[in-house]
């Protein structure tokens, strides 16, 4: 098994999380989407959870006399054989990639919008990350974002004590991850907005919110 070929985690994701994909994490992904138009990447797509929020936008966006172009991005191979279903499933038109987010296959000012659901926990190099998420974005292009961060007090202990095991078992997702600092931190990236909201222990707090590529 390669670093990014977690097939196991790919086929056990969606039926282990349907119940907290419909009452938890799917009013997040239509936040991330709602509204969007023109060129998006989804940078970590995984197995295509966004997929159908997008294809609900792009119903709308055409509604306007405007169109959506989705780009579903992911280094597992079979993260990717989901998200293509999905998007076929969904009646969603999307461009499916391999890549790393630390190292985004796309020319600079590519994309009027960035989305990431649940993935900064599981980057490598989170600076190298978001310097590739400002490259990629257009100068007042969004970064939209809805991440698990680290907790506070006793909760953020446990955190820190059960995130090696933690790690292994999903796929290189760290549970301890302070991300809006970081988010907040980046030179290229103007945070306009985070709200914070209950997750599921140990996965929580969750934050979603909006950043802005800095020209």
């Amino acid at each position: 098994m390669t670093e990014h070929d977690h097939a196991l985690f790919a086929a056990v994701y969606d039926p282990a999380t349907a119940l907290v994909e419909a009452t938890v994490f799917g009013p997040h992904r239509r936040y991330l989407t709602n509204g969007l138009r023109g060129r998006v990447l989804d940078v970590g797509a995984g197995t295509g959870a966004t997929v159908p929020f997008f294809a609900a936008a792009r119903t709308a966006a055409r509604g306007d006399g405007r169109d959506l172009d989705v780009h579903l991005l992911d280094p597992d191979p079979h993260m990717r054989t989901r998200a293509r279903r999905a998007a076929r499933d969904a009646g969603l038109a999307a461009t499916v990639a391999g890549g790393r987010a630390e190292s985004l296959p796309y020319p600079d000012d590519s994309f009027d919008a960035v989305v990431s659901a649940l993935v900064g926990c599981t980057v490598a190099d989170l600076d190298a990350a978001l310097d590739e998420i400002a490259r990629v974005l257009r100068p007042g292009g969004e970064f939209r974002f809805f991440e698990h961060v680290a907790a506070d007090g006793l909760q953020g202990r446990v955190q820190t004590l059960v995130d090696p095991a933690w790690t292994r078992v999903a796929a290189g997702c760290h549970l301890d991850r302070d991300l809006e600092t970081a988010y907040r931190a980046h030179p290229g990236l103007d945070v306009r907005t985070v709200e914070r909201h209950a997750g599921i222990p140990p996965a929580s707090p969750l934050i979603r919110g909006v950043a802005v590529a800095v020209d």
